[in-house]
């Protein structure tokens, strides 16, 4: 595992995802529940792209184990991001992580995660 790499490949993530949620709410003005819905829809290739990167480098394992450790750490990067800026920037409570919204993400990108390996090495 390259953690460099994998920190930031998840910054990069935590980034596209920033912008994507802006765009939705702020850009089209959705509501809270269709903004999440959209963006678990586009969080699927933007997470595919991040792990693309990550794992394009001959130095990493293209496995299940391999695409969980990198989810832990996409996770991590992403809660280290929300607090340093989201939180402290904009929203200005904890109560930012009491949204279930933000979780079932986490959740989700974590089974992408997972599920990226096999998927890669069986369909490309």
């Amino acid at each position: 595992m390259e953690n460099k790499r994998a920190i930031l490949t998840g910054a990069l993530l935590w980034v596209l995802i920033f912008f994507e949620i802006s765009i939705l709410m702020f850009g089209f003005k959705l509501n809270t529940t269709t903004t999440y819905f959209v963006h678990y829809l586009v969080l699927i290739p933007l997470a595919a792209f991040c792990l693309w990167l990550y794992f394009k480098g001959k130095h990493t394992n293209l496995t299940v184990k391999e695409g969980f450790r990198v989810s832990l750490i996409f996770v991590a990067v992403g809660i280290v991001l929300d607090l340093l800026i989201t939180v402290l920037l904009f929203v200005k409570s904890l109560s930012f992580f009491a949204v279930p919204y933000l979780w079932v993400g986490y959740l989700e990108l974590i089974v992408i995660c997972l599920i990226y390996p096999p998927i890669k090495k069986t369909w490309f």
